[in-house]
């Protein structure tokens, strides 16, 4: 009977069963290190889109300035109170016609969003600071813009369709101002925008506290 050599084969058993486990590690650390360079690129390109919503947000917040004096002076003008000169009424009734929505940078989040790979971002905490910005503080300016844009469609603008006469290039007649409708469509107006404009700057607050949250995470990998 031939001998068998046990420790020759244990030996080669060891040596498959351990380049087994060496070739199972290099192809986790290969798809560990991929994971790594994707979160970095989509975070990167997030930092990018954050900052433009930065930017976004304070320029509407400063353009809400302007309208919400345009509407508190129309609304106590309403009531009675002086409202200034000819041309300044005009400016402020049709300044009033239109508020600029808010329009987020939303191509890194939706396009990790659609890769299903959301876990990307290896910080729990992390991602759900950004999911929450995305689906719900940018999600409620959407809605405000909605609210106010239905309400200029449906009353203001019709209201000043029937209504509203200009009597020159730079005048306009203040008579309107009188009218109980216009009363209750400029104060409800008024008051839903303040609404608006508090809650735009509880999305900057959260969109550079969210982009801030990003960057250190990144130097610190």
């Amino acid at each position: 009977m031939k001998n068998i050599n046990w420790l020759d084969h244990i030996a080669n058993l060891l040596v498959v069963i351990l380049g087994i486990s060496i070739a199972f590690y290099m192809e986790g650390w290969r798809e560990d290190a991929g994971n790594r360079m994707q979160e970095r690129k989509y975070l990167e390109s997030m930092v990018t889109d954050l900052q433009t919503d930065i930017e976004a947000l304070d320029t509407l917040l400063s353009i809400n300035e302007e309208l919400s004096a345009a509407l508190v002076n129309l609304s106590l003008a309403s009531v009675g109170r002086p409202y200034g000169s000819d041309s300044a009424l005009m400016y402020q009734t049709l300044k009033i016609q239109y508020n600029p929505p808010f329009t987020p940078q939303r191509t890194a989040y939706e396009s990790l969003k659609a890769s299903g790979k959301m876990d990307l971002i290896n910080d729990f905490e992390l991602r759900n600071q950004i999911v929450d910005l995305y689906e719900q503080f940018y999600r409620g300016t959407a809605e405000y813009d909605d609210a106010l844009d239905e309400h200029v469609r449906d009353f203001v603008k019709p209201y000043y369709m029937k209504n509203v006469r200009f009597t020159g290039p730079q005048s306009i007649d203040p008579a309107f101002l009188n009218s109980d409708e216009f009363r209750n469509i400029i104060f409800a107006y008024r008051y839903l925008f303040i609404a608006k404009d508090e809650f735009y700057k509880n999305v900057l607050n959260k969109t550079d506290s969210v982009k801030n949250e990003i960057v250190g995470y990144l130097e610190s990998q």
